[in-house]
């Protein structure tokens, strides 16, 4: 098994594999229900088993774009959530809250204080992979956030360890770029994969 470390730059492409990652973004038996809404920064909206919807906002590079564009989708979200009850069965016009999961490479700045705040909002960073020529995900709390997505105080990373984790890694197939430079994974994330 051949595991690297690789960019990723393009938005379309993590939009992908974020849709391949929608169990692991809101729960089991999560659904999609929109790929791309036409709000800024085009968030996924999620409905995860429970009914809530959940609103994915995410950005390759800047991850204050990411949460602020997310915030501005739950706004309209909110607003527009009578007439998204009416529309997707999936939310069973229950009108919940809305939850948003805002995926980057790193933290948005001040994370653990916004997380104390919003109790509806999971932070979630990415590594993205390459994986036997195919490219993943490795999604892992946020900095600040604990499993239970609130705020904690920084800590140090953890080893990898089993299914029990939260640590996901999603791979979808996606042509390999020969022309990228091959990065080295860190020991932990060795070690994760090997147990695989």
């Amino acid at each position: 098994m051949r595991i690297e470390s690789t960019e990723l730059h393009d938005h379309e492409e993590l939009r992908t594999l974020l849709l391949d990652a929608a169990d692991q973004l809101a729960g089991p038996h999560t659904q999609v229900l929109e790929p791309r809404l036409p709000w800024d920064g085009h968030p996924l909206l999620l409905v995860d088993a429970a009914r809530h919807p959940v609103l994915v906002s995410f950005d390759p590079i800047n991850a204050q774009a990411a949460l602020l564009n997310g915030l501005n989708s739950v706004q309209m979200l909110a607003t527009a959530l009578p007439w998204l009850n009416r529309v997707y069965e999936a939310l069973e016009e229950r009108q919940l809250p809305p939850r948003l999961v805002v995926v980057a490479p790193e933290p948005p700045p001040g994370a653990a204080t916004i997380l104390t705040g919003c109790r509806e909002l999971r932070l979630l960073q990415y590594r993205a992979l390459r994986v036997n020529g195919e490219t993943g995900l490795l999604l892992e709390p946020g900095l600040g956030e604990d499993a239970t997505g609130t705020a904690s105080p920084p800590r140090e990373p953890e080893p990898a360890a089993g299914p029990d984790t939260d640590r996901a890694v999603v791979v979808r197939a996606v042509p390999a770029n020969p022309a990228e430079a091959e990065l080295s994974l860190t020991p932990d994330e060795e070690s994760y994969f090997q147990q695989l």
